[in-house]
């Protein structure tokens, strides 16, 4: 009985020995055969994962990250910056696959639920990389300790060569008209102006989430607004990136996910939007080259009014009021003034500009002012524009932004 038991251990022992390499063959079959794996798409978008809405905490992460950070920035690699070591990592990795254009990129030892955050983060940094559709696939193999990464390219090899020669061909003809020796803010306010005139805002276009729907197309959305002018800026040396959240029509309440700039003029932080800067967009008057400047160089007190950006990414704080177009211009009024006022729409008028803007500094200005202008002084710059120009009667389009402490008239003169 004794040596029947411990038989019977023996042939226990047997089997359980047999299972295991079975089991191990299978594996090394299925692994062989490409089936043990995790296969999942990432949509370089990130905006259903990663948006949230500011809170003070995040605005004070943002003024301790202003403080520390280093003077020699560089407008493609401020989302690297923000990464951990492991994630770094992943990111160079993609870097150069998605640079070269090859079909797949390797990476050991990475934490998959990182690779879609990475993925936005590179494409933040890198407009030039447009030939990237913003969808990665990705194969886990566990026993390998390894992920394959399949990024999706909206062209091959050869037609992302061919468009990037046009995409840099272009860019040096914009470049090229900056005038020589001026400012930092002089070049954000002509690639401002320049994108807002050659571009159309076109839902549905052709390349529309990339830079060559400007360049070459001249027809874009946000996200085609805002790659551009962080491509521009710096190939003209100017720290511009991008900036993703929501934004919210001030005039119909409508929210949309929403692209814009952060730029860093003069040693200071504040944001740009050409999307918004874009009259046919905002609906404000109908003639092209109408520009609206509320959105050049602004600070976020302003901004967040209607933008909100993700809390994923810390952002610098954004105060330089004195880079505001509107002060810059002396068109800003602490309080009315109704002297002041006429003479800047004298002005106007005089050198037929097709719009007088006026901004205020507080509520009580702004109310005083509307009542003021709207009843006293538009009925004398009537007449007077009337008088100068030999115009019977004369046409113009009056407007009061409320949550800007805004007024806006545009002038015509036949």
């Amino acid at each position: 009985m004794s040596r029947n038991r411990g038989r019977n251990r023996r042939i226990k022992r047997k089997r359980r020995k047999g299972w295991i390499w079975i089991v191990f063959i299978l594996v090394a079959m299925l692994l062989a055969a490409g089936f043990w794996m995790l296969s999942r798409n990432y949509e370089g978008k990130g905006k259903d994962e990663y948006k949230s809405k500011p809170t003070a905490e995040w605005k004070e992460t943002a003024e301790t990250d202003r403080q520390s950070k280093s003077q020699d920035e560089s407008t493609s690699d401020f989302y690297f910056r923000q990464l951990s070591e492991e994630e770094q990592h992943i990111y160079t990795s993609l870097l150069k696959g998605v640079s070269s254009h090859r079909e797949s990129v390797e990476i050991l030892g990475a934490d998959t639920e990182k690779i879609g955050k990475v993925y936005q983060f590179l494409l933040n940094d890198h407009p030039e990389l447009f030939w990237c559709s913003g969808t990665l696939q990705m194969t886990h193999y566990p026993m390998a300790e390894k992920i394959e990464l399949f990024p999706e390219y909206l062209y091959d090899n050869e037609e992302s060569m061919r468009r990037q020669k046009e995409i840099e061909s272009a860019a040096q003809e914009w470049l090229a008209d900056i005038p020589e020796n001026v400012s930092e803010y002089e070049k954000i306010k002509y690639l401002y102006e320049q994108i807002v005139w050659r571009t159309e805002y076109q839902e549905g276009g052709a390349d529309d989430q990339n830079i060559y729907s400007v360049l070459q197309n001249g027809e874009s959305v946000c996200a085609g607004y805002a790659k551009t002018m962080q491509y521009l800026a710096g190939k003209a040396g100017i720290f511009v990136t991008y900036v993703t959240g929501t934004a919210t029509d001030p005039d119909t309440g409508e929210t949309q996910d929403h692209a814009w700039n952060l730029v860093k003029c003069d040693g200071k932080y504040s944001y740009v939007d050409t999307t918004w800067a874009d009259p046919v967009w905002t609906g404000e008057g109908t003639q092209k080259e109408t520009i609206v400047y509320d959105y050049l160089c602004c600070p976020q007190e302003q901004l967040f009014l209607t933008h909100i950006p993700e809390e994923s990414v810390v952002l610098p704080v954004c105060d330089a009021y004195e880079q505001e177009y509107y002060r810059k211009n002396n068109r800003f009024y602490e309080n009315y003034e109704k002297q002041q006022i006429c003479q800047a729409l004298r002005e106007d008028v005089e050198g037929q500009k097709s719009e007088s803007a006026l901004k205020f500094g507080s509520a009580d200005a702004f109310g005083q002012a509307e009542v003021k202008i709207r009843e006293e002084i538009l009925p004398e710059m009537v007449q007077y524009l009337g008088e100068l120009y030999g115009l019977s009667t004369v046409e113009y389009f009056y407007r009061e932004e409320s949550a800007f402490q805004k007024i806006t008239i545009y002038w015509k003169y036949e």
